[in-house]
C-alpha cells in the first residue's frame, strides 16, 4: 500500500474513535451505564472472591505437595486478592477527586 493510503486509513481511524463515545450514548444511553455498572458490580462481587478463594486454595495445594516456590506465590495471591478488594474505594475516590 502507499503512504496516502495508509494516511487516509488513519484519518478515517482516528475519526472514529473520537467519535465512539458518541456513538455508544446514542445507541444504548443510560441504559448502557447501567449494564456496565451491574457488570462490574457482579464482577467485584462474585467473580473476584472466586478467583481470590481458588487462587489461595491453589497456593495451599503447592505448599503441602512441598513446592519451594509456593510461599511466594501465596504472598502474590494475597496482594492481589487486597488491591482486588481495595478497587472500588479507590475508584470511588477518585472519582469524587476529580468531580471536586
Amino acid at each position: 500500500m502507499t503512504k496516502k493510503l495508509w494516511k487516509i486509513y488513519l484519518w478515517v481511524f482516528s475519526g472514529a474513535l473520537l467519535n465512539l463515545p458518541d456513538l455508544v450514548l446514542a445507541w444504548g444511553g443510560s441504559n448502557f451505564e447501567g449494564r456496565i455498572r451491574s457488570f462490574t458490580d457482579s464482577l467485584m462481587s462474585v467473580i473476584l472472591p472466586a478467583v481470590a478463594i481458588l487462587g489461595l486454595l491453589y497456593a495451599a495445594m503447592l505448599a503441602m505437595s512441598g513446592d519451594e516456590g509456593a510461599k511466594r506465590r501465596m504472598v502474590l495471591v494475597v496482594i492481589a486478592s487486597v488491591v482486588g478488594f481495595l478497587a472500588p474505594p479507590i475508584i470511588g475516590w477518585f472519582q469524587s477527586a476529580a468531580v471536586g
